[in-house]
């Protein structure tokens, strides 16, 4: 088997026709049929979801409801359990379809020349580039994090002069088509990957150890990994090309605020005791404590840049 794909059912919000969509997506587009799809329910998930993911049930899916109380416990279990023998593992959320054809192949295909370097894959969320014009991956430590603030804090991995009231009436590609702006079109090198649609090699991620079980979401445990990653002198990147679509209930609620209400104080205390700093540096003292605590890892490569300036792989 070349490929565990990851996909935890787990939100109380969950839905019926979003989790058909990102199976069948799956189905369509993973490009091989030498992969599991490993599905879990937790034990919540109202019945009508069930019975459309055993409907959508084959060969290559497995359906499981055992350790998926958590976003890291599932994902520690299959791994563990079903990862023997697989080059690539593959998270998948449960509101996410893949949008590319022959997406392994793509992978491969677009990392072949430095994969030996390479942590974690991130790809492009449509929807999210459309309206944030950034990879889908947390800001890093770029210098426009530390010295742009309020509404240019959003531009972190963002392109430098866009035009006044962008923001209001952004319209992705096709406000991009008229600009000249270097938009990467191969891997670049990304910060940590959100852990919407996330790609790594399966012996990679046993070298990473196991993933934080901080909170029932991913929340900051994704980052967690992605530095894990860095600090290893691994290189995150980003695959501009290949494409994903990250569809919300509500585009302006994710389903994991409550959780993040209720637990986001505790986990950022957790991050912080792990890591001496918190996610998101607020001025140049903090970059300077992450240069001198990660000095000779890959955490600290983006301090010194700007987050349009792309670095290419290869």
């Amino acid at each position: 088997m070349s490929t565990l794909i990851s996909m935890l059912v787990g939100s109380r919000l969950a839905k019926k026709s979003l989790v058909g969509a990102s199976i069948r997506s799956i189905l369509s587009n993973v490009g091989t049929t030498d992969f599991l799809l490993v599905v879990g329910i937790s034990s919540h998930i109202s019945q009508d979801i069930i019975d459309c993911v055993t409907k959508l049930k084959n060969s290559n899916i497995k359906v499981i409801s055992d350790h998926c109380g958590s976003y890291a416990d599932f994902n520690n279990h299959i791994l563990l359990k079903y990862g023997t023998g697989t080059k690539w593992f593959l998270s998948v959320h449960d509101d996410v379809e893949i949008k590319t054809k022959d997406f392994v192949g793509a992978v491969e295909c677009s990392t072949q020349p430095f994969l030996s370097k390479v942590g974690w894959i991130t790809f492009t969320d449509v929807d999210y580039l459309n309206g944030h014009w950034a990879p889908c991956t947390r800001g890093g430590y770029h210098i426009d994090v530390v010295f742009e603030k309020s509404l240019e804090r959003r531009k972190v991995h963002h392109f430098h002069n866009l035009e006044e009231g962008y923001w209001w009436k952004g319209s992705g590609h096709e406000y991009f088509s008229h600009l000249k702006y270097d938009f990467p079109r191969s891997a670049v090198r990304c910060h940590t990957p959100f852990s919407h649609c996330v790609m790594i090699e399966t012996e990679k991620l046993r070298r990473l150890g196991p993933c934080e079980n901080w909170s029932e979401v991913s929340l900051l445990t994704d980052e967690d990994w992605g530095l894990t990653a860095l600090k290893q002198g691994m290189v995150n990147i980003w695959l501009p090309h290949i494409e994903y679509l990250h569809t919300r209930s509500d585009p302006n609620v994710t389903r994991a605020h409550p959780i993040i209400y209720e637990k986001g104080k505790q986990v950022v205390a957790a991050f912080v005791k792990k890591w001496g700093f918190t996610s998101k540096p607020l001025n140049i003292e903090d970059i300077n404590k992450i240069k001198r605590m990660f000095a000779g890892t890959n955490i600290p490569w983006s301090c010194d840049r700007r987050s349009y300036d792309w670095e290419y792989m290869g």
